[in-house]
């Protein structure tokens, strides 16, 4: 097999993946791949599934001796390429799709020829695999003080509650105000902020992606979060996996979706926020807090539903109370898969349905 046959090859794998790697004519794709992974890696990469499996297991497929597929598939793993796991002294692995996966798992190997090539990748073919009308993988969760103490909330709607589930933290460096930093297009806005929780804390932490953290520190840095304006996307899931903290500046997600039109019909959410015009003073002070550019003033704050996304953001800094967030009517709210797994099933049937000739 050609270098350019294996490369080939673990596209279409990972194409193959709930959430999907798809081709372009670029080909901005392979290089990527070229990028991260030797012919070695690449061909290793084909083997592994969403499921987890030994070594042992694996070697079985790929021709290799156990001892030898464990040694690469360790190196694999400490370059973020895949998902390692330890329970009661087994090694497993897993295949990572692209993102959420690999792409945040290089938070300390980035280069900004790296960069270039995925904001070409999303630009050329990617897109729609982090923004799709379907299940998306992350959603949007109001910042606690936007709360009114009389709402009923979820405890998967509570930023608190998730992370008092919690029994192993950890965080990472944002990717994507890391990765603008070095092009030179940082925000300011604090790095350091990306939550990851359970088996995801522990590979980042063995791989040293990220630092262990407690409940109280955790909590510290998501109310620095809500100060620097940074919209909170938790997994899509009842128990979730990790929580981004995210601006409008860097973030991908939020980046392209303020390129469509309606965001708030392609973001899970179950909040929107509305204005009282008696009490808005027209200070402006919202218009640097929303992260969707759903807020104009021409005489008072005017709320474009199409755009709000329903973090709260604007919410906590009005200085007149004219602004309170709102739960959508019970027909509307969106209840999230229970567990990680569940998720990705979904989304991987949503994929299949959607890729199905007409």
């Amino acid at each position: 097999m050609t270098e350019s046959d294996v490369y080939i090859k673990l596209r279409e794998h990972l194409d193959s993946l709930p959430v999907g790697y798809p081709a372009t004519k670029s080909g901005v794709e392979l290089r990527i791949l070229r990028r991260l992974f030797t012919e070695e890696e690449a061909e290793m990469a084909c083997h592994l599934t969403p499921f987890a499996a030994t070594a042992e297991q694996i070697a079985q497929k790929s021709g290799h001796t156990p001892a030898d597929a464990e040694k690469l598939l360790e190196q694999m793993g400490r370059k973020g390429l895949i998902f390692t796991s330890r329970k009661g002294g087994v090694s497993t692995y897993r295949a990572s799709w692209f993102t959420v996966g690999i792409l945040e798992q290089q938070v300390t190997r980035l280069t900004k020829e790296f960069l270039e090539d995925v904001e070409q990748y999303i630009e050329e073919g990617f897109r729609d695999e982090i923004i799709s009308a379907s299940t998306p993988q992350l959603r949007v969760i109001p910042v606690q003080a936007s709360f009114d103490s009389t709402m009923q909330i979820a405890p998967y709607d509570s930023v608190r509650e998730l992370v008092k589930q919690q029994s192993k933290l950890a965080v990472a460096e944002c990717i994507c105000r890391k990765g603008a930093q070095l092009k030179g297009e940082g925000c300011g806005k604090p790095l350091e902020t990306c939550l990851v929780f359970g088996a995801g804390a522990y590979y980042y932490l063995e791989n040293g992606f990220a630092r262990e953290i407690s409940q109280e520190e955790a909590l510290e840095i998501l109310d620095k979060a809500e100060e620097a304006g940074l919209v909170l996307q938790p997994g899509n899931a009842q128990k979730t996996f990790n929580i981004c903290c995210c601006c409008g500046d860097c973030c991908e997600i939020l980046k392209n979706l303020r390129k469509f039109p309606k965001p708030s019909e392609m973001v899970a959410t179950n909040y929107y926020a509305q204005v009282d015009p008696e009490l808005c003073s027209s200070c402006e002070t919202c218009l640097d807090r929303c992260q969707m550019d759903a807020i104009t003033v021409p005489d008072t704050a005017v709320i474009d539903l199409d755009r709000c996304i329903g973090c709260g953001l604007c919410v906590t800094t009005c200085p007149s109370d004219a602004i309170t967030l709102k739960q959508k009517e019970p027909s509307k709210m969106i209840v999230p898969p229970a567990t990680g797994t569940d998720l990705y099933i979904k989304i991987g049937t949503e994929r299949q349905q959607r890729q199905k000739p007409a």
